[in-house]
């Protein structure tokens, strides 16, 4: 084929909604980095002394060497200027919080536009209790009828976003060198999932409408509100509205679109590694299931699909995640594996959640050691990346391998591994 019809070729495959919703959500990145600028530049860095702060927690307290560090949201006190902003809050001297909500006695700085907290646990000046929230009596329960201490960690991990830290740091640790660890954090993975089991129960399209309600539900009261679980709650809620509307939904203008929507909301998320890491994820994915002849389609093939897409995904937050830590390549081939371990203890544990975990948790603790057993198994085979690479070479790689494979078709996308390896390598 000469060079001037390979090129006509592959312009065919361009679809100019999507050209019009990429421009859109460039426009609103910059928009989003520009905000986050200006906000954080109200803010300087200076040390404002110690005063009364009122905070309510907003993440999971960690405990690190005899201090707890969460992240607060400052709703009152004496510093005016850092009302409504997030922080991070190191109390010293105890193991725990007394309650979500109280007013410290803390010493204040502001460094880069981020608010950093310290006191100790006895300049805690009032504790403002409030009544539990539907969450805190769920996570209550489950942890009362779960009696294996590993299964009731992951129930919490994997079903409320709660931290890994509830697992043993052996679990932990068998779960990162499999670079399954992204199956303990709240994602599309978990959404899409309970939105496929909860559709099941009537036909069509109640079932779907009944999905789009439960994961609605599931993920305002149940979870943490983290970029990734949005991302995934939007794009699914518009692509069954265009389906129920009779449409042809087009999955990578909805990534865009949602992508835009979310930044525009909440425009911090520009520069949280957690919305980028699911953007390029599903990113890629959606565009290796594009273009394939009918008989090559991969997109219904129960065995090939999955590795098709974990070889994807890999390729899609790989570069940015030895930007700042380490993977492992043995997400390729454990991600179908265990995916379909979780299945049936999603499914048992949405029948939990719809039940107030009034049904017996036998089925819930063998199956969630059966895949706590495997995936140990599987960590025997270590096939971490310790090589790193500079951010700069981790966009670059993100948006030609991108391109590249938007722009080719069926096995033809397999050129992004050669391209993935080279900026490993010179990287």
């Amino acid at each position: 084929m000469q060079p001037q019809e390979l090129i006509k070729d592959r312009l065919r495959l361009v679809n100019l909604g999507d050209v019009k919703q990429l421009v859109i959500f460039l426009l609103v990145v910059f928009l989003s980095f520009w905000r986050i600028e200006k906000e954080r530049s109200y803010l300087w860095d200076e040390d404002l002394g110690e005063g009364s702060v009122h905070v309510v927690l907003e993440s999971t307290p960690r405990l690190e060497e005899g201090s707890i560090k969460v992240m607060v949201k400052i709703v009152g006190g004496d510093f005016p200027e850092i009302y409504d902003k997030r922080g991070k809050l190191t109390l010293i001297a105890t193991e725990n919080v007394p309650s979500k909500s109280f007013i410290v006695n803390a010493k204040v700085k502001v460094k880069h536009g981020f608010v950093f907290l310290s006191a100790n646990y006895r300049d805690i000046e009032k504790v403002i209790f409030e009544e539990p929230s539907l969450r805190e009596r769920y996570i209550k329960r489950a942890m009362a009828k779960i009696e294996n201490p590993e299964v009731e960690g992951l129930v919490l991990t994997y079903l409320f976003g709660e931290s890994a830290e509830g697992l043993s740091q052996d679990i932990q640790a068998a779960f990162y060198k499999t670079g399954l660890v992204h199956m303990l954090v709240i994602s599309g993975f978990h959404v899409g999932m309970i939105f496929m089991i909860l559709r099941v129960g009537a036909p069509q399209p109640f079932g779907s409408i009944i999905g789009m309600l439960g994961i609605v539900l599931y993920v305002w009261l149940l979870v943490p509100h983290n970029p990734p679980v949005l991302r995934a709650t939007v794009m699914i809620l518009l692509f069954i509205a265009v389906k129920l509307l009779q449409g042809a939904p087009n999955s990578l203008a909805i990534l865009l679109f949602s992508g835009s929507l979310l930044l525009l909301v909440s425009p911090e998320f520009v520069v949280s590694y957690s919305f980028w890491l699911s953007f390029w994820a599903t990113l890629y994915i959606i565009v290796a299931l594009r273009n394939f002849k009918k008989e090559q389609d991969i997109a219904d093939s129960f065995l090939i699909a999955p590795a098709w897409v974990s070889l994807f995904a890999f390729l899609g937050v790989t570069p940015l995640l030895l930007t700042f830590s380490n993977t492992s390549m043995g997400s390729i081939i454990f991600s179908p594996i265990v995916g379909y371990l979780f299945f049936p203890f999603t499914a048992y544990g949405v029948l939990e959640l719809l039940t107030f975990f009034s049904l017996p948790t036998f089925p819930l603790e063998w199956n969630g050691i059966v895949v706590l057993k495997v995936v140990e198994i599987l960590s025997m085979l270590d096939l971490r990346l310790w090589k790193g690479m500079s951010l700069t070479a981790g966009v670059i790689c993100l948006v030609l391998n991108a391109l590249v494979i938007y722009l080719t078709r069926g096995f033809e996308k397999l050129i992004a591994i050669l391209i993935f390896i080279v900026f490993l390598v010179f990287g």
